[in-house]
């Protein structure tokens, strides 16, 4: 009788890049921006500054690559509901906050360094912030427009501005919702819920109005 030999394939490790990403992240979260050296990212990475240093130049870069894969969305971002399409404003501003609210919750440690220490950083970091973020913010405020152009929503308030104001509102919440629960009095559900409550209410213009 043949003997069968069982071979179980080992985990793929991560690579020098993963790790020191991961420990990056780690690092900036609770050291902040200026105190993160690379020396202390190397040796929770498990590798040498030189590996750091082969792989993204600088710290600069570093932090150029940890931005990029906290926020942005990978693979094909879910396409939401659109004016253009039939969708309402509560439809539209809806997704917008709750696709928003999960980005910015799940890094939340990080999104606390940035707004703390945002003026350390330099014109490189601070590009890679707006190429992440803004293309999102002018994607809702074009929305807003369109929803202008059908009559759906006032033309006396600014798509750009109202995008500002209700990511300000979902940024509030999210560091709510990291807060123990016994400091809050209503669910993250209704708190978004509020959230689109106030933006459509204040900028749909209502069957009766001319």
């Amino acid at each position: 009788m043949q003997a069968i030999t069982c071979m179980q394939t080992a985990p793929t490790s991560k690579s020098a890049s993963e790790r020191l990403l991961d420990a990056a992240m780690e690092v900036i979260s609770r050291e902040g921006l200026s105190s993160a050296t690379t020396r202390e990212i190397a040796k929770v990475a498990g590798v040498n500054e030189v590996t750091l240093f082969r792989n993204f130049q600088n710290k600069q870069g570093l932090l150029a690559a940890v931005l990029q894969r906290a926020f942005l969305l990978t693979g094909e971002p879910k396409k939401g509901p659109r004016v253009e399409d039939g969708a309402d404003l509560r439809e539209v501003v809806t997704h917008f906050a709750q696709a928003e609210f999960e980005r910015k919750s799940k890094n939340i440690a990080l999104m606390r360094v940035l707004v703390g220490d945002i003026h350390r950083l330099g014109d490189h970091e601070a590009e890679v912030l707006k190429r992440i973020f803004q293309p999102v913010k002018e994607e809702l405020a074009n929305q807003f427009r369109e929803a202008q152009r059908q009559g759906m929503m006032r033309r006396s308030v600014d798509p750009a501005m109202i995008v500002d104001q209700l990511v300000a509102m979902i940024f509030i919440g999210a560091l709510r919702a990291d807060l123990p629960h016994w400091c809050v009095a209503y669910s993250t559900e209704e708190y978004l819920e509020g959230c689109v409550d106030t933006v459509v209410n204040g900028i749909a213009i209502r069957k009766e109005e001319p």
